[in-house]
């Protein structure tokens, strides 16, 4: 199985994908969560990758306002994809993520969400896994600076070639606009959630279990949150599950995320809904599926059993 050693691995220095005129600009999904690429991408003395760093800020609040690690979906997708492709040594024209596994290992360090100036940093770390000719994986770290690591990513790819980059001059010129605070302040005004869907919490109240699933939170179609193929960012969708999985808790306040699971089974396009299952209601262990699902653009009914993404969401208790 085809891989590299920290010794063997290629300099990113030389790498015109990760340096240089050739990168493609960060992208406005990855403005909007808080990515924030390196000038110059560099190996740590340990031979991890340091593309970029992670900005914590006001998108990072989940439907009740509290900071959440679980707000790294597109960071974490856009480092585990960076860290595979320099260590393929750019062998693969373009990668699709398949799978992205997210554990939120601890509570995001403080900031002040009324001051711009104040928005810690967390360095992104990229291990590449494995890679062969038909994709491969990679794990990433987001750590302080005393090395305490907060969240905790594995992204599975696969490698295609001659993939249709039909939005990509829309996706460069989104990603030089100017970004107002406003487009920023929670997980909520990034994804697009329409704010009617949002149920308001019921402390004390336990969800029931059920094998049907629910029709949950709906999400506008924005461009913005395309990837350059015109389709809807991976990591935009997984935030979407995050939030769709903890407005299905009516007691949602007292619980945490401790780990999302998500499958990209279709592209994701347009205007989309939630369909959701509790699958396990306890009092220290929460686990809620959700599938990302479309609309019939004929009678505006979710397209039930096609959907973009599948996703498992567990939650912890919060601690007091």
């Amino acid at each position: 199985m085809p891989t590299t050693t920290p010794a063997t691995r290629p300099d990113p220095a030389t790498d015109p994908r990760l340096n240089g005129p050739r990168r493609l600009p960060l992208g406005r999904p990855e403005q909007l969560s808080g990515l924030r690429r390196r000038e110059t991408v560099r190996l740590t003395p340990e031979g991890d990758l340091h593309p970029a760093d992670w900005e914590i800020g006001p998108w990072t609040r989940d439907l009740d306002g509290r900071p959440t690690g679980a707000a790294t979906c597109v960071a974490v997708d856009n480092l585990t994809a960076v860290t595979l492709h320099w260590a393929a040594e750019n062998a693969m024209t373009a990668v699709v993520t398949t799978q992205l596994q997210i554990n939120v290992l601890r509570p995001l360090p403080a900031f002040d969400p009324a001051d711009p100036a104040d928005r810690p940093r967390l360095a992104m770390l990229g291990v590449p896994l494995m890679h062969d000719s038909l994709g491969g994986a990679a794990r990433g770290l987001l750590v302080d600076d005393a090395g305490t690591p907060y969240v905790e990513a594995t992204g599975w790819f696969q490698a295609v070639d001659g993939i249709q980059s039909a939005g990509r001059e829309a996706f460069i010129e989104r990603a030089a606009r100017p970004i107002a605070e406003a487009d920023r302040d929670s997980m909520a005004t990034v994804t697009a959630v329409v704010a009617e869907t949002v149920p308001a919490p019921r402390p004390g109240e336990r969800p029931a279990v059920t094998e049907d699933a629910v029709e949950g939170l709906r999400f506008r179609h924005e461009p913005a949150l395309d990837n350059p193929g015109a389709m809807t960012h991976g990591g935009i969708q997984t935030m979407r599950a995050v939030l769709a999985a903890q407005a299905a808790l009516p007691d949602r306040q007292e619980y945490d995320v401790q780990a999302v699971q998500v499958v990209f089974a279709r592209p994701g396009l347009g205007e989309q809904v939630a369909l959701t299952r509790v699958r396990h209601a306890g009092r220290s262990l929460r686990i809620v599926e959700v599938e990302l699902v479309g609309m019939d653009p004929g009678t505006g009914a979710p397209l039930a059993g096609r959907p973009s993404i599948q996703a498992q969401v567990s939650f912890r208790a919060a601690q007091r």
